[in-house]
């Protein structure tokens, strides 16, 4: 049965299936993504096999949800503002938004203002002809990881002082590395901080829209990092971490998501690496795409030890989330050693994976390369190998299709 629902639902996909757009992220410093180079290098990079960029800026990608900070839109167009209508042939463009910490989720001050400097960056993508935002929910910092770590007592602590603790935080208890550096308001449940971050990113997904009303938001990780069934099927769709470390990663996405109009799109990509084989991909899309909005998956899950999906949520799940995927260029250890990419990471091994990645995503993939140069002037810099450019016109000809 489960099989035969697999196929129907791929099946029907197909049939419906858009235009694919494939997007670059480079992964070797910021300077190649920045507005500077995408304009002084503009002859070379809009000929390049691309759908469009995702575009970072020293004004708005770190500071967006920094503490304390309220951003000016006037330094994020001037920044910007030179590649306005510039690449008409790559017109599927993004700025980038890093995660960060910025306050007690229930300091409405605080966070009023963050909304407000999402708003801005949406409004800057809107005047520039660009489709939207890209959301790296991956946080790269101590202090960012409290944004999608949820703080549990350690066994230590427990075992120290077990009267201290409900029977959802002792269950919830894990090795002290698990969350050191994770955040929680002791005044409040898990279930109630789960709403709170929900509540926080419906808000800001709202102040965006009112400024760029048709806005596509790409988020990186997405929601299946935060739940505990995610490898229950399917032992690759997310190989990132544990969901114990990951909670707020569910709550986010859901607030976004909370937070569409009619017109606007939200695109859950997935960040993973590990897929090669056809199945890789199907089970991917078939767990991100429906079987994390079933019931199956969220009715018997303790909501004050694991984060779940909400049952209003569900039942428009495959209609408000898009699916997208990301392929690296280079290979990778995996947890699971089946899925290690070290030794098939070649340039024909990449071209199958695009492939497979533009046959099941719902509209983007995103490819991220690092030490590998598409975008700077300069051939000395990680210059591409024998085939790489050819490869990449393939698939780009292939999406079009």
């Amino acid at each position: 049965m489960k099989t035969t629902l697999l196929f129907i639902t791929l099946f029907t996909f197909q049939l419906i299936a858009k235009d694919k757009h494939l997007i670059l992220a480079e992964g070797n410093g910021w300077y190649p993504h920045m507005a500077e180079n995408l304009i002084n290098n503009y002859d070379n990079i809009s000929k390049l096999p691309f759908s469009g960029f995702v575009v970072v800026g020293n004004s708005f990608t770190n500071l967006v949800m920094k503490k304390d900070k309220a951003l000016s839109y006037q330094d994020i167009w001037d920044e910007v503002k030179g590649l306005k209508g510039l690449y008409k042939n790559q017109p599927h463009n993004f700025l980038q938004i890093n995660i960060h910490f910025p306050a007690d989720f229930w300091d409405d001050k605080a966070w009023e203002q963050v909304s407000k400097n999402f708003a801005l960056v949406a409004k800057a993508s809107k005047a520039l002809g660009f489709k939207g935002i890209v959301f790296d929910d991956e946080p790269y910092t101590k202090d960012a990881k409290q944004m999608v770590n949820y703080k549990f007592p350690s066994k230590k602590e427990v075992a120290l002082t077990p009267n201290r603790y409900s029977n959802s935080e002792k269950l919830g208890a894990e090795a002290t590395w698990v969350d050191e550096h994770a955040y929680k308001n002791s005044a409040y449940t898990f279930e109630a901080h789960m709403k709170q971050v929900t509540l926080r990113f419906k808000q800001i997904m709202h102040t965006m829209l009112k400024e760029f009303p048709d806005m596509i938001t790409l988020v990186y990780l997405g929601p299946s990092l935060a739940h505990i069934n995610s490898n229950k099927e399917y032992p690759v769709v997310i190989d990132m971490g544990l969901p114990r470390e990951n909670e707020y990663h569910g709550a986010i996405f859901t607030g976004l998501k909370q937070g569409l109009n009619a017109q606007a799109k939200l695109h859950d990509m997935g960040e993973s690496y590990k897929y090669r084989k056809d199945k890789d991909f199907k089970q991917a899309y078939q767990w991100r795409k429906y079987d994390i909005a079933s019931d199956k998956y969220n009715e018997k899950l303790n909501p004050n030890l694991y984060w779940t999906l909400p049952k209003e949520e569900r039942k428009n799940w495959a209609n408000d989330v898009q699916i997208g995927f990301m392929v690296f260029n280079l290979g990778q250890k995996s947890s699971y050693l089946e899925f290690t990419t070290l030794h098939n990471s070649s340039v024909l091994d990449i071209e199958k994976t695009l492939n497979k990645a533009l046959k099941y995503s719902d509209e983007y993939v995103i490819y991220y390369c690092e030490k590998q140069n598409w975008l700077l002037d300069d051939p000395k810099v990680f210059p591409l190998g024998a085939g790489w450019r050819e490869m990449m016109q393939r698939v780009y000809k292939q999406s079009k299709k």
